[in-house]
């Protein structure tokens, strides 16, 4: 078949690498840069010069990641490990919680305060219960709901729980307390530590730039063009689906949407026999997160010895993180500053993605598109597609579309394990 791929993120590069096989694929991204959220920016601090993932980052060597692991040794990509640390504190950096209260085996004194002490106790009782939560898979529950059928304290619920989970998507926290539990509780059930042992994170030396220019380059029948946003869909005389590109038509007999739902949605407008399709695609929300690059200190814990590689910062309203990487050496972070008055300074790049908001109502739609898959010659892609939000649930999405239009594909067999 011929098969047009809407959209170079992740679910588009792996559908392109698991259908080329047995179809001619061609891929149009409206951008330049081929990646989508997996976005590595080069910057230079005092002679150094340094690459940064601005988008998404974290990913483990564990079954939460089992299919994007398989296809990194797919591609023969190196990975190495490092603790992922945390601290919590107020938006000025003080009253630090650090997650595990060591630092290269020294206590770190700032976060042995009795107040401190007391929240790690009860965060820890609170983690115990996440794995058999999730195992339920239950995406009808809030996070709200999930808290207070916790009974917990509210102090510990306003002062630090709902800081630390909040700073994780920087959204208003209205909008967060109708996140579905599974999805915000996702991340840390799939990474618990272990006693005083942070939970292990990959990194791939160099960005994952490393990973993209790897899959790229390992499409070997697909025709990538970039800088070629898709205008409209319609349908030829003959039942082609015709992507219309810069007033072009060009005709496919299968189109794979590897583009976010709001960006679907727009382009199936045109196709009225997916009207089905479409009404789901309109459930899914959206909202910008801006990320900076930068070397403010005023973003981290104020005493030194608290940093983590994950920090959260809260003010009561908002929560924010700043992530930052020990092994460079050099003060460089990247923050969530969707919500700061001004930018961090120095500032060496900043980037703006839209981000799914995962309420329970984003479960219901994905659950109700995935008999609609392939209808009427269209497909869909993207981590929106496939259970929890994350770039393992993006790669599924493309395994699902390789399921249904190359099961006999021997990089889908591997890629399944």
């Amino acid at each position: 078949m011929r098969i047009g791929i809407i959209g170079g993120g992740a679910a588009g590069l792996a559908a392109a690498w698991l259908l080329e096989e047995d179809h001619e694929v061609t891929l149009f991204e409206k951008d330049g840069r081929l990646g989508g959220h997996a976005h590595t920016i080069d910057i230079e601090v005092d002679g150094q010069e340094l690459s940064i993932d601005a988008g998404f980052q974290f990913f483990a060597p564990s079954a939460a990641y089992a299919t994007f692991n398989r296809l990194l040794d797919e591609l023969g990509i190196a990975r190495t490990s490092y603790p992922a640390t945390l601290t919590v504190s107020r938006l000025d950096g003080t009253r630090p919680v650090v997650m595990p209260p060591l630092r290269t085996g020294r206590p770190v004194w700032a976060s042995l305060t009795p107040r401190a002490i007391v929240n790690l106790v009860r965060f820890r009782a609170f983690l115990s219960d996440i794995p058999a939560f999730l195992a339920q898979h239950d995406t009808t529950l809030t996070i709200a709901e999930y808290v207070e059928r916790k009974r917990l304290p509210k102090s510990f619920v306003d002062g630090f729980l709902f800081p630390l989970l909040l700073a994780f998507w920087c959204v208003e926290l209205a909008d967060f307390r109708r996140f579905a539990a599974y999805n915000a509780l996702y991340y840390l059930g799939a990474n618990l530590p272990r006693g005083l042992k942070p939970p292990e994170q990959s990194e791939i030396p160099g960005g994952l730039r490393v990973y993209v220019d790897a899959l790229v380059g390992s499409l070997v029948r697909t025709a990538v063009r970039t800088d070629a946003g898709v205008d409209s869909l319609t349908r030829s005389a003959d039942g082609a689906v015709l992507v219309d590109v810069a007033g072009t038509g060009h005709p496919f007999d299968h189109v794979v949407l590897a583009c976010n739902a709001r960006q679907a949605h727009d382009l199936l407008a045109t196709l009225p026999e997916a009207a089905d399709m479409t009404r789901q695609l309109a459930r899914f929300e959206y909202f910008d997160t801006t990320i900076a690059i930068h070397g403010d200190r005023r973003l981290m814990p104020r005493d030194e010895a608290a940093w983590s590689v994950v920090n959260a910062r809260a003010d009561g309203a908002h929560s924010s993180l700043s992530i930052w990487s020990p092994a460079r050496g050099v003060p460089v972070f990247k923050s969530w500053v969707t919500y700061d008055a001004e930018p961090p300074q120095p500032l060496y790049a900043t980037a703006t993605y839209q981000h799914g908001l995962i309420d329970t109502t984003y479960f219901d739609a994905q659950r109700r598109l995935r008999p609609l898959q392939g209808n009427h010659d269209v497909s869909l892609a993207g981590l929106y597609t496939a259970d929890a939000d994350s770039h393992e649930s993006a790669i599924l999405s493309a395994v699902a579309v390789a399921e249904r239009l190359a099961p006999e594909s021997h990089r889908l067999t591997r890629l399944r394990g």
